[in-house]
């Protein structure tokens, strides 16, 4: 069938789109970086790579190892977290990513709902110790991985159907990987199309509390890699792939203004809004978790004192975190579910990524405690809103404590301390690397602009 001259010209429109993402890509330039977005690529490559260690204390990325193991020979790539352990760079890669989504503790975009450095720096990470990388260009791969995520995780109207962290994620990835290759242009719009076409990751696996959820994420950092590779292979990719007519925002995403987007890459850079997670828990419970903080350190309350506890939230919370705890969940599951998380912490005062076990999901004062807690949708008609949300515990003698959260801990608003984030780093060892030292990884993350070879970041997080 030929195409109408309408069609062609929609065409040439949509490519065009595609030109100005790529120009971004190749165009972006150290020395011309905000120091704040080359701050805060240091501070979340140093966050990611300390729960991508302490990830390795969920069984299911030993499993992910086995797995990988059994693909090819041993290579030469280390891995996050494993000392000893080494595969080829796809199979790090693909471990890297399982480990670092495997406790929801990564850090997230809030307003495009894209965790987007879990990918891009799990592919990295295998990157890095195959080629020398300098440590400036290392960080404007990061900005460039969320930047891209960012554009194509955040213009949705819609509430997600694919799971942005790999399916927005890859696309970061393997623009980060790009500019680690110095493609040129048309090398790079090739990438673009080849880690398009082999998009993956559904909500299916959230929705279920898989394990298959970090393994999505691993797939995304593998992806990058096979997308470059097949690139210096000589292999050419789709270009049409943002609104063409089976492009990203026909099939993944619908909705909001893609030029608008485009026009607003780098501005702010992404990676200036990204938010830590506090807490090894689902980014949508980090609001319940702030407040629940903050009334136990205003107040003087018993667990025996709560008689019902209400929360109103927007839908998309009760979508991601909304679902009932049962004494047979797995810990994927658990990390997602906010009437188990909601009580572990009031219980314990923090969240111990441990406290995911057989005993504590059978535990009767965590499952009475989770019984008190009602989930109400705020009226909120953003379909991404993450917040606001409010609290109303109200105790047996009557009293109500009130709080309300738009910024929870971890937030750009309510940002966590250096302390606070050097202190993750230090309890992300203790739990996955406790013979490794994580000043180490602190102090090179701080200085990592200086650094002529960033592979000595594995020298500290891959283990002895």
């Amino acid at each position: 069938m030929i195409p109408t001259m309408d069609e062609l010209n929609n065409r040439i429109q949509h490519i065009e789109l595609v030109e100005q993402l790529v120009d971004f890509v190749v165009d972006i330039d150290f020395e011309k970086l905000p120091d704040q977005a080359i701050q805060s690529a240091k501070i979340f490559l140093m966050d990611t790579i300390a729960v991508g260690i302490a990830g390795t204390t969920y069984d299911a990325t030993d499993k992910a190892l086995s797995a990988a193991q059994s693909w090819s020979e041993t290579g030469s790539i280390r891995v996050v977290g494993r000392p000893k352990v080494k595969l080829s760079r796809t199979s790090a890669a693909f471990v890297n990513g399982v480990q670092t989504h495997a406790l929801e503790w990564d850090g997230l975009h809030e307003p495009s709902v894209v965790i987007a450095l879990c990918a891009p720096v799990s592919a990295l990470m295998a990157e890095i110790d195959s080629q020398q990388v300098s440590g400036k260009d290392l960080i404007v791969a990061l900005i460039v991985a969320v930047e891209v995520a960012v554009f194509f995780g955040g213009n949705s109207t819609s509430s997600p159907r694919f799971f942005r962290p790999s399916a927005a994620g890859v696309m970061g990835a393997t623009m980060a990987m790009a500019r680690l290759r110095n493609f040129d242009r048309e090398q790079t719009k090739n990438a673009l199309g080849l880690a398009y076409s082999q998009v993956s990751g559904t909500m299916q696996a959230h929705w279920e509390g898989s394990m298959a959820l970090p393994m999505q994420i691993g797939v995304a950092a593998r992806t990058a890699h096979m997308s470059v590779d097949m690139v210096a292979a000589g292999m050419t990719g789709p270009v049409d792939i943002i609104g063409g007519r089976f492009g990203y925002f026909q099939l993944f995403e619908s909705g909001g203004d893609i030029q608008g987007m485009l026009d607003n890459l780098g501005k702010p850079m992404k990676i200036t809004e990204m938010a830590h997670k506090p807490y090894p828990a689902g980014r949508a419970t980090q609001a319940t978790l702030t407040m629940i903080r903050r009334i136990q350190s205003e107040h003087s309350m018993r667990i025996d004192d709560i008689e019902h506890i209400h929360l109103y939230m927007p839908q998309l919370v009760l979508l991601l975190v909304g679902r009932p705890p049962t004494p047979e969940m797995t810990p994927s599951y658990a990390r997602l579910c906010l009437r188990f998380v909601a009580p572990l912490m009031l219980i314990d005062g923090d969240i111990d990524p441990r406290r995911y076990s057989a005993e504590a999901f059978a535990d009767d004062a965590i499952a009475d405690l989770g019984n008190r807690i009602s989930l109400h949708h705020d009226g909120n008609p953003d379909n991404n809103a993450l917040g606001p949300q409010r609290m109303e515990i109200v105790l047996r003698d009557g009293t109500v404590l009130k709080a309300d959260c738009d910024q929870p801990l971890g937030s750009p608003g309510n940002p966590l301390s250096k302390a606070q984030r050097e202190n993750k780093v230090r309890y992300c060892f203790s739990l996955g690397l406790p013979d490794a030292d994580p000043e180490q990884l602190i102090a090179i993350c701080q200085e990592i602009q200086d650094l002529d070879d960033c592979s000595v970041l594995l020298d500290c997080a891959a283990g002895k």
